[in-house]
């Protein structure tokens, strides 16, 4: 790797499981972005058949109102995307199309568009469709977890086999955006518990694993961009037509970035090995986590506040 970073973050000692790692380049090269889809009428039709009236979108978050002739609310339709742009396994967002009652309860959600490799390649699409089913008639304030837990008021769902990371994430983007939604409109307070109860990093939870199988099973998260999707993200902005890539170097490398959570000893004690891994833990602090970050490419993520400070402002952390 041509470029390596550490950082070590002080938080809470409850750790939010499913943790989410953003590495923000200064400009936007989201593939998935807010447009009109055939299947969201077709979705509000066979959902809210007495639906006569669909509203322009509006609010910061873009919400169409679904009503009849007379001013009867039946609900509301939103798209994820104006939400959250939490990238899923691919590195890109996935687009839902969310649909609540005017109690807060999930209608539906439906996925309008994704990257994933294993659902382009692998498995059926439909495999997916039918987990996001699974969200019709749940409560925005509702804690869902996908797999088992020992939280006897969360709501479980089974996780797809092949593609535990997108449904992860999926179960994530939302109930983030249904929440989120819920709040704006005035359908839920602001203080209900809809986010995930913290966790704690096992500590003495350990595997032997390669760096093929963390970056597999999205332990270690990766984001690999060409030349030419980068001279595309920037058409119709002031820097269209800056250093742009010739026709044979469009597919080379700008940036092939892994960001990775290093407290998890199966992550962690594999890529470090034992001792470099005691070392690193054993000068945080409690609460504290460690980050790694590896590129290849034109790109540095490190960004021109690393060489006159020693901050990385090309990464963000939420």
């Amino acid at each position: 790797m041509k470029s390596l970073g550490f950082a070590v973050v002080g938080t809470s000692r409850r750790w939010v499981a499913g943790f989410t790692i953003l590495l923000a380049l200064m400009f936007c090269v989201s593939v998935a972005q807010a447009k009109e889809y055939e299947a969201e009428q077709q979705r509000i039709e066979l959902l809210f058949p007495k639906v006569t009236e669909i509203s322009e979108p509006e609010g910061e978050y873009q919400v169409r109102t679904l009503a009849d002739g007379v001013g009867t609310i039946y609900g509301y339709a939103f798209q994820s995307i104006n939400v959250t742009d939490m990238p899923a396994y691919s590195g890109k967002p996935i687009n839902m199309q969310i649909l609540l009652d005017p109690k807060g309860v999930i209608v539906d959600a439906y996925m309008l568009e994704h990257h994933e490799p294993i659902v382009l390649i692998g498995i059926p699409e439909q495999k997916v469709h039918d987990f996001n089913a699974n969200y019709s008639g749940i409560h925005v304030d509702q804690r869902v977890v996908v797999g088992r837990s020992s939280d006897k008021s969360a709501v479980t769902v089974d996780a797809v086999t092949g593609a535990t990371v997108t449904v992860m994430v999926i179960n994530e983007i939302v109930m983030r955006a249904a929440h989120t939604v819920a709040v704006d409109l005035g359908l839920v307070e602001a203080g209900a518990t809809a986010r995930p109860k913290p966790a704690l990093v096992r500590e003495d939870v350990f595997q032997p694993t390669s760096w093929t199988e963390l970056v597999g099973n999205g332990a270690i998260r990766r984001m690999h961009l060409t030349r030419g999707q980068v001279d595309d993200a920037f058409k119709g902005t002031e820097a269209e037509g800056v250093d742009v890539a010739a026709a044979e170097q469009r597919d080379e490398t700008f940036i092939d970035l892994y960001a990775t959570h290093l407290n998890p000893p199966t992550i962690g004690r594999n890529l470090l090995g034992e001792r470099q891994y005691a070392d690193l833990m054993a000068n945080l602090k409690p609460g504290e986590h460690a980050f790694a970050v590896l590129a290849n490419g034109e790109y540095s993520f490190k960004g021109s506040g690393y060489v006159r400070g020693g901050i990385f402002d090309r990464v963000q952390l939420r």
